[in-house]
């Protein structure tokens, strides 16, 4: 198994969005006095955010509603982007997106083909199995943002355990039996305090 891939979809926003919503990206701030927004970007797609593409705005409620980007610029932090929305032309107007979540349908999320990428949603649910086969535990989360990918496991005594998220501790992970596969055993992983 190669070193296994994590496309972008962070806990927290993913935890704000309906099942039927992917968070691709948040509105941190405004930039300037001419309408633009810095966006934190949740994708590995950065072309969904190029001039004459449509974005859903989500709010706190509500329906997310269709906006069109009339123009972006790269953010020298490398996780963000800088746009512009059409008929936005001003501080005021673009402070109104300021915390809103940029959605696609789940449907129109990328499919991945490759078995060495997955999405982080996607984990959560799957069985954990120990290398003798026995079932260890299901995953509650994969925890993407820290410096190195882990899974929070929770085993059969209801206690959850850190597993990280690399092929030297994780030999196999089948999307179609829903299904992880341990090099060692559970027990040798760092109990959740």
């Amino acid at each position: 198994m190669s070193q296994p891939r994590i496309m972008r979809l962070n806990r927290q926003e993913n935890s704000a969005q309906e099942d039927s919503w992917i968070v691709i990206g948040k509105v941190r701030r405004t930039v300037g006095l001419k309408g633009w927004l810095r966006i934190g970007m949740n994708t590995d797609y950065p072309e969904r955010f190029s001039p004459g593409s449509q974005v859903l705005v989500k709010r706190l409620t509500g329906e997310p509603e269709p906006v069109e980007i009339e123009n972006w610029r790269e953010h020298f932090s490398g996780d963000a982007v800088e746009i512009k929305f059409v008929d936005i032309d001003d501080c005021d107007a673009a402070a109104t997106f300021v915390n809103t979540l940029l959605v696609i349908p789940r449907s129109e999320r990328e499919q991945l083909s490759d078995n060495s990428e997955f999405y982080p949603d996607e984990l959560a649910g799957m069985q954990v199995i120990g290398p003798a086969g026995e079932v260890s535990g299901e995953v509650v989360s994969l925890e993407a943002e820290a410096a190195s990918p882990y899974l929070v496991v929770k085993i059969s005594d209801g206690a959850e355990v850190l597993i990280p998220f690399m092929k030297v501790f994780i030999s196999s992970v089948d999307r179609k039996t829903r299904q992880i596969k341990l090099v060692e055993p559970v027990s040798f992983h760092i109990p959740v305090e």
